[in-house]
């Protein structure tokens, strides 16, 4: 049953979560703006770019920065709620009602998991969208282009032969410069070096303007060349754009598909439950830190529980990407244990803080 106190701790959440987005986005936004502000002054000269087509790319970067800094929000939020309560003693009120300080923070605990429901639909419905427009301008202001053009691509194919795209026009889908590197049934070294490349769907490859393919005995190191028009692959074009994006601008279900088509790629099986568990472990991070605020209290030095619940949150993160860095190279066995080993350790440490914060 949702009482009045609910709906009070429910309003002093709302308000810090939005305080706490305005600056944690703002912050890093300006910062970005900052690093950059050079580059595109110098492109509104070059290309006459006016304010409103900043404004745009800064507009399409939001959600992006918000997906990056949400753990940071929701956590701070969540902290703040629970000082506000204690600064006037409303927290210790409503423990003396004989509510313990889980059914206090109940509506705190159900606001962040709203939020979280939030943050899975900007990361599936609308960072993806906003990327594309975002490093569309972005080649614009930034990278001086014409048009929306990637420097450099680089993924393996299904066969695990190295597919390098130089300078890829994403609105032509057209390649400047292609080089495919792989090793043959013989054991010689394949090279592929071809020139104003584009897809052809119906062959299933890449047709080449101006390529050559050179063959190099490993043993001898005698090389000899061929020309070559044509490489057949399973690499399309939308591959190339989803494998230059971010983890965060890529939805789920690309990421789904990625992996069953490349099954071998351990970096897109492991981000297959990346986007599962960070979600996760947005709540771990808020459970994670608010027993040390609630045990510290802000008349008992309430900025040390802060310090501490920052802290703790801040090794879990380092844990997290530690633990991603070594799925993707190999060093831990399992994709899925990359992924989920520091959700697991959080939920552990949850249930020893919470159990011993009452």
């Amino acid at each position: 049953m949702i009482t009045r106190i609910d709906r009070y701790v429910a309003r002093t959440y709302l308000s810090s979560w939005f305080l706490s987005t305005v600056f944690f986005v703002g912050f890093f936004g300006i910062i970005d703006f900052f690093q950059n502000v050079g580059e595109i002054m110098q492109a509104q000269e070059r290309t006459g770019a006016n304010l409103l087509l900043i404004a745009r790319f800064y507009m399409f970067q939001m959600p992006g920065i918000y997906l990056n800094v949400a753990p940071f929000v929701m956590l701070m939020a969540a902290l703040v709620t629970v000082m506000r309560l204690q600064r006037h003693n409303e927290f210790m009120a409503m423990s003396l009602m004989g509510r313990s300080n889980a059914r206090v923070l109940m509506p705190v605990f159900v606001m962040t998991a709203l939020f979280i429901g939030m943050q899975v639909y900007v990361q599936e419905a609308v960072a993806p969208k906003c990327a594309r427009q975002r490093d569309r301008l972005e080649s614009l202001l930034l990278e001086h282009e014409d048009e929306w053009v990637i420097k450099t691509v680089s993924l393996r194919d299904r066969e695990q032969r190295l597919f390098q795209a130089r300078r890829y026009k994403v609105n032509t889908e057209e390649i400047e410069r292609l080089i495919i590197s792989f090793t043959d049934q013989n054991g010689q070294d394949v090279r592929i070096e071809g020139r104003d490349a584009v897809h052809d769907a119906e062959a299933g490859g890449w047709r080449m303007g101006v390529a050559s393919m050179t063959f190099v005995d490993p043993a001898t190191h005698v090389s000899r060349e061929e020309p070559v028009s044509f490489f057949r692959t399973d690499i399309r074009p939308a591959d190339l754009l989803v494998d230059y994006l971010d983890p965060f601008d890529i939805s789920y279900g690309d990421i789904l598909e990625k992996s069953e088509r490349y099954p071998l790629n351990r970096s897109y099986r492991l981000l297959r439950h990346y986007h599962v568990t960070y979600p996760v472990s947005v709540m771990m991070l808020v459970l994670l830190g608010l027993p040390f605020v609630l045990r510290h209290g802000v008349q008992r030095s309430g900025l040390v529980g802060l310090g501490y619940s920052l802290a703790l949150c801040f090794a879990f993160m380092v844990l997290d990407t530690t633990s991603r860095s070594l799925g993707v190279r190999g060093l831990l066995p399992y994709p899925i244990l990359a992924a989920w080993m520091p959700v697991i350790i959080a939920g552990s440490l949850v249930v020893v803080f919470f159990d011993t914060s009452d």
